[in-house]
């Protein structure tokens, strides 16, 4: 490469190496991410954390070439600012990870666009701190033992297993009373669904350790979070940072799960529709005026509670669900979210604000025009 390329502030994206050419999953969106880069001046590359050479400090890298519409595979200089799109599949390929995406972290010369979140129990507990959020966090607890499945189902009489890490809904099961029994019912790991009858508890723990191997988990108590058609439904709510380093709300839409199913997740089949639309049809003008401020309340307050205790983000994407009674319920907070839902509602401007922000905050910390420091 020439001097003055080298010279390009760069972004480099870090991912999980996949099969295929390129070998990375989302890259409609890297390459809107490097339209926009162009526009503001810097140069977008992906890469594996893996694929690092420490001692000439470059990387094997694609970087999508607009001039012959495809990704071109090169070697770069290490960027100094990362962006950080891994996904992990399950403990173990996290684990695998884990060593070549800390080298980057610690690296002194190297900064985050932001620090990733940790898994479902980590982010319960700090934001479980706050007094004024536990009353909108459902109980949380690590699946070390069947003892903690048994405390929540003494409880609350049903439970709902979670992947500790990110799951797009898979290996979601929620733990019910059967007729006759136990009922589990849920998605697998390869996104499968599944309605099983188990005649006892004992039945009931050999499932479960069969179906948590090699994954962490955690527990909580089962939330009917249902549309009144018996639909699963939850709201996904997008905060970014602003090129002024300030938290904004992008976008807010709802997303709905085929009837008599445990998730709503669109990998599983669901839909998502636009929030004003949602609202109106499923509650009383009072209780969606109250729930739309909860909503709001908690937009503004989760970004900054977490940033206050884990690091500086450069965006959240907040699940939140809605009882019966209208209590809201924060069920999730994701620090790697994806934008697809505002394609299926039709917001097209609300997709291209979400892919504008990153590069724009992106501009604003290399210029130093924000806070660098984590």
């Amino acid at each position: 490469m020439s001097g003055d390329q080298d010279k390009t502030p760069t972004l480099g994206i870090t991912v999980c190496k996949t099969r295929g050419t390129p070998p990375f999953h989302e890259t409609a969106y890297f390459k809107q991410l490097t339209l926009e880069g162009q526009q503001v001046g810097i140069r977008v590359i992906v890469f594996c954390p893996k694929e690092v050479d420490w001692e000439r400090r470059s990387v094997s890298a694609w970087q999508y070439s607009t001039r012959r519409g495809q990704w071109i595979a090169s070697s770069f200089p290490l960027p100094l600012l990362i962006y950080d799109r891994c996904y992990y599949t399950n403990t173990r390929h996290y684990l695998d990870y884990k060593p070549h995406v800390n080298k980057l972290v610690n690296d002194p010369l190297i900064r985050l666009l932001g620090r990733p979140l940790g898994g479902k129990w980590q982010t319960y507990a700090f934001l479980a701190e706050d007094p004024d959020l536990r009353p909108h966090l459902p109980e949380t607890r690590r699946l070390t033992t069947m003892q903690d499945l048994y405390t929540i189902l003494r409880r609350y009489r049903s439970a709902v297993i979670k992947p500790n890490g990110g799951s797009h809904g898979r290996g979601v099961a929620a733990i019910l009373p059967g007729k006759d029994g136990i009922r589990v019912r849920g998605r697998t790991r390869d996104n499968r669904t599944f309605d099983h009858h188990l005649v006892n508890r004992s039945q009931m723990e050999q499932w479960i350790s069969r179906f948590t191997h090699g994954s962490r988990y955690v527990v909580q108590p089962y939330l009917p979070l249902y549309t009144t058609d018996g639909r699963p439904f939850d709201i996904r709510i997008l905060m970014q940072k602003s090129e002024r380093g300030e938290w904004v709300q992008t976008g807010m839409a709802v997303r709905m799960g085929k009837p008599q199913t445990l998730t709503s997740n669109l990998h599983g089949g669901g839909k998502a529709v636009r929030a004003e639309w949602f609202f109106s049809r499923q509650y009383t003008p009072e209780l969606r005026i109250d729930i739309l401020e909860k909503l709001q309340w908690l937009s503004t307050q989760v970004p900054m509670r977490i940033e206050s205790r884990h690091g500086r983000m450069v965006e959240v994407g907040l699940d939140v669900g809605v009882d019966p009674q209208g209590r809201v319920w924060l069920l999730e907070v994701n620090s790697k979210p994806g934008r697809s839902v505002f394609m299926l509602t039709g917001e097209k401007e609300v997709r291209r604000r979400s892919i504008e922000l990153p590069m724009r905050y992106a501009r604003a910390l290399l210029d130093g025009q924000v806070g660098g420091s984590l």
